[in-house]
Formats: C-alpha cells, structure tokens, sequence
C-alpha cells in the first residue's frame, strides 16, 4: 500500500490452519496463500477506508511445534515493523494448537506498544467450506483498527474479543474454540523494563508445566525437570494443594524449588490459588513455591518465561510474578 494519512493495519502471518490447503497427504501450507490472503484483506479493508500492509513469517510455523522461542520472535518482528510503518493496528496470524499460549507470552513481549495488537486464526482452512477464516479475520481487523492504543494483547476468534492473558482453547473443532473464564484483572501495573544484564542473544527460557494427579511420586516431579528447564508452572489441585503426604514429595519439591522457581496455579477454571488456606498449600509455600493467584497455566507460562527472559531472579521474579502487570491475575 502507498503512504496515506488514513489508518492501517499491519496483517503478521505466522502460520497455522487458516493457511493450509488440502492435500493427499492431508493439511499442508497453501503456497498460494499470500495471494489470498491479500484478497482477503483488501475486501474487510477498502469498506473500513484502512490500508494495510501484510508480511509473512517464513517458514511459516506449524503451531503444534512452537517451542520457547517462538513468541519473542513474532514479537522482536512485529516491533520491527511497527516501528517502520506505524500501523493503526496489528493483527498476527496464529495456528490454534498454541495460540492461546503465544497470544498470552506477546501480552507481557508487546504491553508497553502501544498499538492494538490482535491475535486470530481459524478452525478451518481458507478455502475449505464453511470456513471460519474470513469471519475471524474481519473481526480481528477491525477489533485492532478501533481499540485504543493502550488496549491489551486479545484474541479474536468465533465471534468473540478475548484478553490474551485469560484466553485457552477448550475446543478441538467448534468455531468457538476459545473461552476466557475471568475478565482482566483491574489496575495492571505494566509491564516492567528488561533489565541490562539480560542478554538478547541467550537462548530463551524454557519453562514447562507439571499437574499433580492421583497417582504422582516424588520421582515424577523430579524427572519433570531432568531437561533443565529454567522454571516450572505446578498445576495444583483447588486453591493450591498437592500430595505433600506422599513418600519424598515434600524434598523433592524442595529441591526443585532451590533449583528453578516454581509458581503454583490451581487446575479449576476459577478462583485461584491462595498458598496460605490450607496447610498443605503452607507445605508448598514453605517450599519455595510462589503463589500464582488466578494465572491461567498459559498465562503463567507466558509471564515466568518473559520476567527470565527479561533478567528478573530472586525476590525481583517473585514480587513480579505475584503482581498484576498486564490483567493477568488479581495479584497481591
């Protein structure tokens, strides 16, 4: 598009089913894609008077193989080019394996844009019938044509505007696939600087999740962290109880704890954990483990993995993650 004073938005294809075609060997990527996808764009836009812009993450990424360095990438190269052309608004392109967790990681990676940013897909192919790809593009365009510039990180799909840190799917193949259970979080304190010890070329955190289930030992907690990862989401049973009673678990949590950081989120949908209601969530908190409040287990993913990446340890990460930065739990 040329220079104009009118709005624009800047379309970020990452990837995903909405860009696939079928084949004899099932979903692929539709090397035509970019073609339609213009087409696609250009008709929600030239009604709205928006021009817009459309770049491609190449190769495009299979969602279901998004790994720790996925989102910042997206997010390094959607600042890139918002700086050079300053869209009204950016909607990013996303397979819905993974999207509620990157749309989540991005919330934290883009809170201090301040341009709306978007995150859609669709459950179906573009071409394919009944296709919901074109219903979720448009709402998402004009979802980030019309927010505020300070509006936070959402997902569009389905019909419905979601917060991106409050977002999962629950879905496998309905068109509404995703769901956000809370609303945000009042008063979110932003989010904070990257600190200069923080080096951007180090391999990003990995940090992955474990869920206490009727049958864990204290070995499988331990096995949870033989990869190394830098930290651990627990998801805990009600408002942050384990199997503290078990043979070894309450040391090897300790251990873990003295290791990595370790945040506990609850398994129910609602509420959230409060480490001090129980004395087995006191076992816990004695432990080491920081108390998650009502993070999503994406979302806890999302803000452990950023506030590493971003060179927070210690007390810093802790009073961090317990504080509301960007809608993302009730906080402390």
């Amino acid at each position: 598009m040329t220079d104009s004073p009118r709005p624009s938005v800047l379309v970020f294809a990452t990837g995903g089913t909405i860009g696939m075609h079928a084949t004899d060997a099932g979903l692929a990527p539709d090397p035509a894609f970019p073609d339609v996808l213009d087409a696609l764009v250009a008709g929600i836009c030239v009604p709205l008077a928006v021009d817009w812009r459309i770049n491609h993450l190449q190769p495009p990424i299979d969602s279901a193989n998004a790994d720790a360095e996925t989102a910042p990438k997206i997010a390094r190269a959607v600042r890139a080019r918002a700086r050079t052309q300053r869209p009204r608004g950016i909607v990013i392109l996303h397979g819905t394996d993974t999207l509620a967790y990157t749309a989540a990681r991005l919330a934290f990676e883009l809170g201090d844009l301040g341009i709306p940013v978007v995150v859609t897909g669709s459950q179906l192919p573009h071409g394919a019938p009944g296709t919901d790809a074109g219903a979720n593009l448009s709402l998402a365009v004009r979802a980030a044509v019309r927010a505020a510039s300070t509006a936070p990180v959402s997902i569009a799909f389905g019909g419905a505007i979601l917060p991106a840190v409050r977002a999962e799917k629950h879905h496998t193949s309905a068109l509404g696939a995703f769901r956000a259970e809370v609303e945000l979080a009042p008063a979110p304190a932003g989010v904070p600087p990257r600190l200069p010890e923080s080096v951007a070329s180090l391999a990003p955190a990995r940090v992955l999740a474990f869920r206490f289930t009727p049958g864990v030992v204290a070995e499988d907690l331990r096995g949870a962290v033989l990869g190394r990862p830098a930290g651990l989401v627990l998801e805990c049973y009600g408002s942050g109880n384990g199997p503290m009673a078990r043979p070894g678990m309450l040391g090897a949590l300790r251990e873990v704890c003295d290791a990595i950081p370790v945040v506990a989120v609850s398994q129910c949908a609602q509420g959230g954990v409060d480490l001090g209601r129980y004395a087995v969530g006191r076992e816990l908190a004695a432990a080491g483990v920081i108390d998650g409040s009502d993070l999503t287990v994406e979302a806890a993913l999302a803000k452990l993995g950023f506030l590493l990446d971003a060179g927070y340890r210690g007390a810093e990460l802790r009073a961090l993650v317990e504080r509301n930065l960007v809608g993302e739990c009730l906080g402390a």
